[in-house]
């Protein structure tokens, strides 16, 4: 089942504030044009083209969205002079090869496998153009169609904690390496990814998510939030 699509996600994404309130009458309409988007979602989950100004209301560590409740207490991370507190509901790897960080949550109901969330950081002008990688993790999908996957693909700029970040959300099949940096690729159906690179002091953070649909998109509600909350370091 298609829960959201690439705009619905976008719509979260594009809300910077940690909170906000509104009056009745714009709360029912908010409501109202969110039901539309979710209908035109449900529809066609591959087009991700289309555009909203919709957006998610949050609150301060804890919040409920989809009736599945998270609280952001888990261990505190500073990187490159940011600092961001995922939800304590994921489980913590920590530090691994490459990455500077790494969560999985799940899986659930149908899914057979967890979203996980890799956080990376090279250091400052390390890593790679922000251009090329969200091309390479563009390039990691294909779409049932055999469109190519970056017409699906959404892409924007918005701040975090201050700072230049820049966001790239796509449904489709991930192909997905067998293990780091291998050719050998396994195809996984009805995957998400939503990566943001933020433009910190110390060099840009690479946040990737990706999971099976219904997994991922509960993960991403948390990570919505966790990213709305990073703050400066000190």
């Amino acid at each position: 089942m298609k829960l959201l699509s690439n705009l619905v996600i976008t719509a979260a994404f594009t809300f910077v504030l940690v909170s906000c309130s509104s009056d009745n009458s714009d709360s029912s309409k908010k409501d109202s044009g969110s039901t539309q988007t979710q209908e035109k979602a449900k529809s066609d989950p591959y087009n991700s083209q289309q555009k909203s100004s919709g957006g998610t209301e949050v609150t301060i560590n804890s919040y409920k969205m989809s009736g599945i409740e998270f609280t952001l207490d888990g261990k505190p991370m500073s990187i490159a002079g940011i600092t961001f507190t995922p939800a304590s509901q994921w489980e913590d790897f920590g530090p691994s090869g490459m990455r500077a960080a790494s969560y999985a949550y799940g899986p659930l109901e149908e899914d057979t496998r967890a979203a996980n969330l890799a956080v990376f950081h090279f250091g400052k002008g390390q890593g790679g153009t922000i251009e090329a990688n969200m091309d390479r993790w563009i390039s990691q999908f294909s779409l049932p169609d055999g469109r190519d996957p970056a017409t699906a693909a959404i892409r924007y700029d918005r701040q975090v904690a201050g700072y230049p970040a820049h966001v790239v959300t796509l449904f489709g099949i991930y192909n997905e390496a067998v293990r780091p940096m291998s050719q050998e690729k396994v195809a996984r159906e009805e995957y998400r990814l939503v990566a943001i690179i933020v433009e910190a002091p110390g060099g840009n953070v690479f946040f990737k998510l990706t999971g099976p649909d219904k997994t991922a998109t509960i993960m991403i509600e948390a990570f919505i939030t966790m990213i709305n909350q990073v703050v400066k370091t000190g």
